[in-house]
């Protein structure tokens, strides 16, 4: 093997895809233009080896041996983004690592929200014309709508739009929401808590919870009573009076989505029931 590499005898058990291509993402670097190695000694030959490796994500080389051979240790994410960043790993790569390492994504990319949404999912969204629905991030920021989400809730054209800051903490929310705390503040205080604790490093995910029991009492009762978690909204139905619909009361489900190219984002359509075709 080359620069000493091993192969262990945990390379046969269940790490054994994740090793193979550990080994084979290694083998197509040349250590010669990597600029951290270029004054190292000895100096790099073509094949990155695992020593190399483990001095470019700051480990030793039995750390990030045991890494290739598959052995079950406790990885951080901070050290398998270093390794993605070392062996030059694609966005698919990246995934594949975090996944069969510790059965999780890669954390999620801070500038996520700024990137173009897919042309796809952007003509999904543009063209649904029947129903309002928009695109959310993780931390229910709506980075895109349709045209008639607007006119159902203009709040969603305002700067920084935010389904939990609207709906928990603004007094139009508790207008057109029917039953808003039953209804609505329950179950997005329980999403909240989810959330909270499926992410704990998302400072700004934790500065939004704070925000909003900081703001409102009713959510702070609340929070402090309930105990219940919900993952998603997908066939939550709500009662609603918007001025819209002339301010006449309808009753909505809504559909939650997850586009396969941007995992990271929640599509949601909010359809009527009732036989309603007000549209």
């Amino acid at each position: 093997m080359d620069g000493g590499d091993r192969v262990e005898d945990d390379d046969r058990a269940d790490g054994e895809s994740i090793s193979r291509l550990l080994r084979a993402w290694r083998a197509r670097i040349d250590a010669r233009t990597v600029p951290e190695l270029r004054y190292t000694q000895p100096r790099p030959g073509r094949r990155l080896s695992q020593a190399q490796a483990a001095r470019l994500t700051g480990v030793s080389e039995g750390w990030y041996r045991a890494l290739e051979a598959g052995r079950r240790q406790d990885f951080s994410e901070s050290f398998l983004l270093r390794v993605a960043k070392a062996l030059r790993l694609s966005e698919a790569e990246t995934l594949t690592l975090f996944l069969a390492v510790c059965g999780r994504r890669p954390p999620g990319d801070p500038a996520g929200a700024q990137k173009d949404l897919p042309h796809g999912v952007k003509a999904l969204l543009e063209q649904q014309v029947s129903y309002p629905a928009y695109l959310s991030d993780g931390g229910w920021n709506v980075v895109a709508s349709n045209s008639l989400m607007g006119e159902w809730f203009p709040w969603v054209l305002r700067p920084a739009p935010n389904l939990m800051r609207w709906a928990l903490l603004h007094p139009e929310a508790r207008e057109q929401m029917l039953d808003w705390e039953d209804s609505c503040a329950r179950t997005y205080l329980a999403m909240l808590r989810v959330a909270a604790n499926s992410a704990p490093a998302d400072t700004e995910l934790r500065a939004l919870v704070r925000e909003i029991l900081d703001a409102d009492a009713d959510c702070r009762r609340i929070w402090a009573q309930e105990h219940d978690v919900v993952e998603h909204r997908d066939g939550h139905v709500f009662r609603l009076r918007l001025p819209y619909h002339g301010n006449a009361e309808i009753r909505v489900t809504t559909h939650v989505l997850l586009p396969i190219q941007r995992p990271d984002l929640r599509f949601v359509f909010i359809t009527p029931m009732d036989g309603w075709a007000g549209v």
